[in-house]
C-alpha cells in the first residue's frame, strides 16, 4: 500500500470512528466516563500525566501570621488534620491537598471540602480536625426556592447522596475550577479539554485490533499437499474433493487433540501418516495497516494538547521544520491548581477566625498562605539563576534551600543546629587552600580582649573575671557571657580542644553570641550562630598555628 493510499485509509477509519463516539452530556454520566479511563487507560498517557500533575502540584503548604504563637498553633494543626481517624486515612495537609488535586484533574472537577468535626487544640483555638473532599459523583444540585431572597449568583442547593440526601449548606467549601459561579455543575477537566473524546478513539482502535486478532489467528492454517515438481511432471495432483478430505482429516485430528483428557494416564499424541510431501504452517495475513501508528498519532497528539502540551512547529533552518511539544500550559495548570488550593486554605482560616472571635490577640492578626515552589519543572539553568539571586541577597535562605536543594527547610535548620552544637562544622571544615596571613579572623562584633589588667597593672585571664568590682578593673560594666569558665564548656569542646584552644573558643563564642543576640533578640538563634562561628574560627586558628 502506497503512502497516499495509507493516508486515505487512516482518514477513512478515523471518520468512521468519529461517527460512533458519543461524549456524555450529563454531569454524572461524564464523571462515570472519566472514571472509566482511570480503570484501564489504553492510551498510556492520560493516567500517567494526570498523576504527574497531581504529585507535582502537591507542594508544602503553611500559614504565616503576625503572631508567632498563633503561627506555631496553625502549623501544628496543618500537620495533624484527620489524625483522629487513627490511620484509616492519612493525616496532614498534604494528603488532603492530594485528594483535592485528584478530584480536580482526574475525576469530577467539583472539589467540595466537607468539615465533619471541629476541635479545640493548644491555646483553646477551635479548628477543623476532620475534613475530606467528597466524591463529586455523589453530589446532586437542586434549584433554590424562588421565594428565598438569595443572591442570584447562588441559584442551587447541593446535596450529598440521593437516598438520605444531606444538604451541604454549612461546614463546606464548594469550588468549581472549570466552571462559572452560576453553573449548576462544572464540566470535568478531562471532558472539557477533549481528552476523553480522543481517548475513546484510541480505545475503539484497540478494540478493533483485538477483535481482528481473535478472529484471524486461531483459524488461519495453511496445508500444502504435494509438490510443484509432482504437478509439473503430472505424476500426482489433488482434486478439490481430495483436498477437502485432507482438510477434514486435519480438522478431526485437531478435535481429537483438543478433546484428549490425559489425567494420570499416558495417552499417545494423535499421529498422521501420508503419501508424498505435505507441509503445514500457520498463515497470518498482513495486518500492518490496522496496526499503523498513524491511526493513533492524531488522537495521542490531541490528548497531549488537551493536557497542556501544545504542539509547536519550529523552523530549525530555512528548509527544515520540527514539531516540538511546549509544556508551558501544563506547567501553568499545575501552578493554577496550587493557587486555588491556597484559596481553600484561606477560606478555612476565615472560618477559624469566626469560630474564635473571643481570641482577639490571635484572630486579629493578618495571615497569609504560603507554599513551597513547584519543583517538578525546575531545570538546572533555572536553579543556577536562583543561586545567583541568593548570592546577591534577593532570595531567602528558605527559597534557596527548597528550590535549589529540593530539601525541607525546617529539617535542615534542625540539622544545622545539631551540627553546630556537636562541632560537626569544625570537623568537616574545608581544607585551607589559600594562606591569607595578613587578614585577621572574621569574628563578628568587637574583638575579644586577650586579657584584662587588675588595679596593680597585672594581667588577669578572662575566665577568672566573675566580679568586676573584685579586681577593680576600672570598667563601668562588664557583660557576663553564658560561658564564664572553660569548665562550663560542652563536652565536645573539651574533648576536641586543648585548654588554650578552649579559652579562645570561649571568647569567640561569647562575642558571637552577644553580637547575634543584640541583632535579633532571639537567644536560640544567637546560640546556634555562636556555635557555628566559634567552631569555624577555631579551625582557622589551629591551621595558622601549624604554619
Amino acid at each position: 500500500m502506497s503512502s497516499t493510499e495509507s493516508g486515505m485509509f487512516v482518514n477513512f477509519v478515523l471518520s468512521m470512528l468519529l461517527r460512533k463516539i458519543v461524549v456524555p452530556s450529563g454531569f454524572h454520566d461524564q464523571v462515570k466516563a472519566v472514571k472509566e479511563m482511570q480503570v484501564d487507560d489504553v492510551s498510556g498517557l492520560v493516567d500517567s500525566l494526570t498523576d504527574f500533575l497531581v504529585n507535582t502540584a502537591n507542594v508544602d503548604f503553611t500559614v504565616e501570621t503576625d503572631n508567632v504563637k498563633f503561627t506555631e498553633i496553625l502549623r501544628k494543626w496543618l500537620d495533624t488534620i484527620n489524625i483522629a481517624y487513627n490511620g484509616q486515612i492519612p493525616s496532614g495537609i498534604k494528603p488532603l491537598a492530594k485528594e483535592y488535586f485528584k478530584e480536580r484533574w482526574k475525576y469530577s472537577s467539583l472539589p467540595i471540602l466537607k468539615i465533619s468535626e471541629w476541635t479545640a487544640i493548644e491555646g483553646g483555638i477551635i479548628v477543623p480536625s476532620k475534613m475530606f473532599f467528597v466524591d463529586g459523583e455523589s453530589i446532586h444540585a437542586r434549584d433554590k426556592n424562588e421565594d428565598e431572597e438569595d443572591l442570584k449568583i447562588i441559584n442551587y442547593d447541593y446535596f450529598l447522596g440521593t437516598k438520605n440526601p444531606e444538604k451541604l449548606n454549612k461546614n463546606v467549601i464548594i469550588t468549581k475550577p472549570y466552571g462559572r459561579w452560576y453553573d449548576k455543575y462544572p464540566t470535568p477537566f478531562l471532558i472539557k479539554r477533549g481528552v476523553y473524546h480522543n481517548w475513546k478513539i484510541i480505545q475503539s482502535l484497540k478494540k478493533k485490533e483485538t477483535e481482528i486478532l481473535d478472529q484471524i489467528i486461531p483459524y488461519m492454517l495453511l496445508i500444502k499437499k504435494g509438490t510443484e515438481g509432482l504437478a509439473k511432471e503430472r505424476i500426482k495432483t489433488y482434486s478439490d474433493e481430495e483436498l477437502k478430505a485432507v482438510t477434514q482429516q486435519f480438522q478431526d485430528l485437531m478435535n481429537t487433540m483438543k478433546g484428549t483428557n490425559l489425567g494420570d494416564k499416558q495417552v499417545k499424541s494423535p499421529t498422521r501418516a501420508t503419501n508424498f510431501d505435505e507441509e503445514i504452517k500457520h498463515f497470518i495475513p498482513d495486518l500492518s495497516t490496522i496496526f499503523d501508528g498513524k491511526l493513533f498519532a492524531v488522537a495521542e497528539r490531541n490528548i497531549l494538547s488537551g493536557l497542556g502540551f501544545i504542539d509547536v512547529v519550529e523552523a530549525t533552518s530555512t528548509s527544515r521544520r520540527e514539531s516540538v511539544l511546549n509544556p508551558k500550559a501544563f506547567i501553568e495548570e499545575a501552578k493554577s491548581g496550587v493557587e486555588d488550593f491556597k484559596q481553600i486554605l484561606k477560606e478555612l482560616i476565615v472560618q477559624i477566625a469566626q469560630k474564635n472571635k473571643s481570641r482577639i490577640k490571635y484572630v486579629s492578626n493578618k495571615s497569609h498562605i504560603t507554599s513551597s515552589p513547584v519543583r517538578g519543572f525546575m531545570t538546572d539553568d533555572f536553579k543556577n539563576q536562583i543561586r545567583l539571586l541568593w548570592e546577591r541577597g534577593q532570595v531567602s535562605n528558605q527559597s534557596y534551600c527548597e528550590m535549589v536543594g529540593e530539601v525541607e527547610y525546617n529539617t535542615e535548620i534542625l540539622r544545622r543546629e545539631k551540627e553546630a552544637k556537636k562541632g560537626t562544622d569544625y570537623t568537616m571544615y574545608p581544607h585551607l587552600t589559600k594562606n591569607d596571613e595578613g587578614n585577621s579572623l572574621d569574628i563578628p562584633g568587637e574583638k575579644p580582649e586577650e586579657n584584662v589588667d587588675d588595679k596593680n597593672g597585672n594581667p588577669i585571664d578572662n575566665d577568672k573575671i566573675d566580679d568586676p568590682d573584685k579586681y577593680n578593673t576600672g570598667k563601668v560594666e562588664l557583660v557576663i557571657a553564658p560561658y564564664n569558665e572553660v569548665s562550663e564548656l560542652p563536652d565536645d569542646v573539651k574533648k576536641k580542644l586543648t585548654i588554650t584552644e578552649q579559652k579562645t573558643w570561649l571568647k569567640i563564642w561569647n562575642n558571637a553570641y552577644h553580637f547575634m543576640l543584640g541583632k535579633t533578640g532571639d537567644k536560640k538563634k544567637a546560640e546556634t550562630y555562636a556555635f557555628r562561628v566559634s567552631w569555624s574560627q577555631i579551625k582557622q586558628v589551629k591551621a595558622k598555628k601549624k604554619k
